[in-house]
């Protein structure tokens, strides 16, 4: 059976070898499709920038093993930003991940 993906969904999990405060406390996958890709590509041609905004959606989820443990997770969506002026989260500009790339990153 042949099954169509077309969504580009991936997982993060909590980082159980985290040792560090500057190591992350998620790790995980995503997988992209073609579409999702393409669709990036498209705005990165279109803007003069460096950055591409992308929506990024989230649901927390746990998995009970019939052990009784509950592997709980992070589901994240990736898809093209439908209406730029329409952003559903407004960041104020001490968190807008655009203009403190640097300080997120050191």
């Amino acid at each position: 059976m042949i099954t169509r993906t077309t969504r580009s969904l991936g997982g993060l999990r909590p980082n159980k070898h985290k040792k560090h405060q500057s190591h992350p406390d998620l790790l995980g996958r995503i997988l992209l499709t073609r579409e999702t890709i393409n669709d990036l590509v498209e705005a990165t041609n279109q803007s003069s920038i460096n950055l591409i905004e992308a929506e990024l959606t989230g649901w927390f989820n746990a998995k009970i093993h019939k052990s009784g443990h509950v592997d709980e997770y992070l589901t994240v969506e990736i898809r093209k930003l439908q209406k730029p002026s329409d952003r559903l989260y407004k960041p104020t500009l001490d968190e807008d991940p655009i203009l403190n790339l640097e300080a997120f990153f050191n």
